[in-house]
């Protein structure tokens, strides 16, 4: 299988030896490749909330020619592992200017049937909420499972991995793999059900012209969840109710913008 690793650490040190864990696991499952991105190789700039994205196409992003092929990678891939050491109780820089350029993908989630694995360390505090953090940027563009290694001090005083480090290494790892080797999609939390809901009243609203185009092309319109993930009718119900009140909302409270 085909993994794609985008390094939010602008080194490989800590966070990477988790990483180096992870594909030696892998590894022992079947052959793989890698194809590997340290974010502070590509120089991406800062988002300069332009609203390219969103009102015209991520094709209109000034930097499209940085995010485009890595949004390609994402999209083709077997699986995305995706890691961040804790800076300030946060992301990395490079992690966040990421995502903001990502942005878009909220509106037009697109990564339905895609699995992806989160690696955070830290010597301190914050991994949890990094980690959450980085879970629900996947979640709301539309990644099917999001597996998580969140690591305080995940190595030893001589920098080696502890055995306790490698086991929960180990066996996330494989129920990361062994997710994307079943190939099946699991049905969606209440969350993801909430964001996908308030998106599609939008897009059958025309809220904004693209994304309308855009739900509408791919079915999503027509039910509480994207059609290809498995999601039961009691599960669907609250939000059945849901998308018709935001449809409410929004008819009276859209400003129609002048030509």
């Amino acid at each position: 299988m085909n993994y794609l690793i985008i390094n939010g650490s602008p080194r490989r040190e800590n966070t990477w030896k988790i990483v180096e864990r992870i594909k030696n696991t892998l590894d022992k499952q079947e052959e793989n490749t890698y194809d590997e991105i340290d974010l502070i190789d590509l120089k991406l700039p800062q988002c300069t909330a332009c609203y390219n994205c969103f009102n015209y196409g991520e094709d209109k992003c000034p930097h499209k020619d940085i995010i485009s092929p890595m949004v390609e990678k994402m999209k083709n891939c077997d699986g995305l592992i995706i890691t961040s050491p804790v800076y300030v109780l946060n992301v990395t820089g490079l992690v966040k200017t990421f995502f903001d350029h990502l942005a878009y993908a909220y509106h037009r989630p697109c990564f339905f049937d895609k699995k992806a694995l989160i690696v955070v360390t830290t010597a301190g505090n914050g991994h949890k909420k990094v980690a959450g953090y980085m879970d629900e940027n996947l979640r709301n563009m539309g990644y099917n499972e999001r597996f998580v290694l969140s690591f305080i001090h995940a190595h030893d005083g001589h920098g080696y991995l502890p055995l306790k480090t490698k086991e929960k290494t180990d066996k996330v790892t494989l129920s990361f793999y062994n997710s994307i080797k079943s190939k099946k999609l699991k049905s969606p939390d209440m969350k993801a059900l909430f964001m996908y809901n308030i998106w599609r009243a939008m897009a059958a609203n025309n809220t904004i012209e693209i994304d309308s185009r855009y739900w509408k092309k791919n079915n999503m319109t027509n039910s509480e969840f994207h059609p290809d993930v498995p999601c039961n009718i009691i599960k669907k119900l609250p939000f059945k109710i849901f998308y018709r009140i935001m449809l409410l909302f929004l008819s009276k409270n859209t400003v129609e913008q002048e030509k």
